[in-house]
């Protein structure tokens, strides 16, 4: 009697074949798992990429901010602020909500007039300069910690943009 090769069988090997088309297929579904997460790591879901990019505005549209959604502990972050044209000689941006406690702050262009902390929050003053396409100011920083982080931007007394990162190890 001859044997197909879908039977299972004892000589001259032992072979479940049951048993063998069962890891077959998580064989397969292993393979697509590990394609899916190369190519999500390509898109940007751990790093840098276009499922990275993020982007927030405060509810009265004062301030736009540009971020990296994800990133690694101890690499380089950007977050750009937009600020439409501001009235008077200054302006203060406000970072705020405990972000700056896991941020290291790395690069500030430009440079402001005046940086105070108070409490969890830094406080950025520059001069408008009578600028009137508005203004933007580039940060590069470094996270310290891994996790969820919280952060606001806003700007004089108008209400903040609020968005959160998230850093792997």
């Amino acid at each position: 009697m001859k044997r197909t090769e879908s039977e299972s069988r004892d000589y001259p090997v032992k072979e479940d074949m049951t048993w063998q088309r069962r890891e077959i297929c998580i064989q397969r579904v292993g393979q697509y798992m590990l394609l899916a997460i190369v190519i999500a790591g390509a898109c940007g879901l751990f790093s840098k990429g276009f499922l990275s990019n993020g982007e927030a505005k405060s509810p009265d549209g004062a301030v736009q901010v540009r971020y990296e959604r994800f990133g690694r502990v101890q690499s380089n972050m950007n977050m750009s602020i937009q600020v439409p044209a501001q009235a008077g000689d200054r302006f203060t941006v406000t970072i705020g909500n405990g972000a700056l406690d896991s941020l290291e702050i790395q690069t500030l262009q430009p440079q402001p007039i005046e940086a105070v902390a108070r409490a969890n929050d830094l406080q950025l003053t520059f001069l408008t300069h009578n600028v009137k396409s508005g203004h933007t100011i580039w940060i590069g920083m470094q996270p310290q910690e891994m996790g969820a982080i919280s952060m606001s931007v806003g700007v004089t007394d108008s209400p903040p943009a609020r968005f959160s990162l998230w850093v792997y190890p």
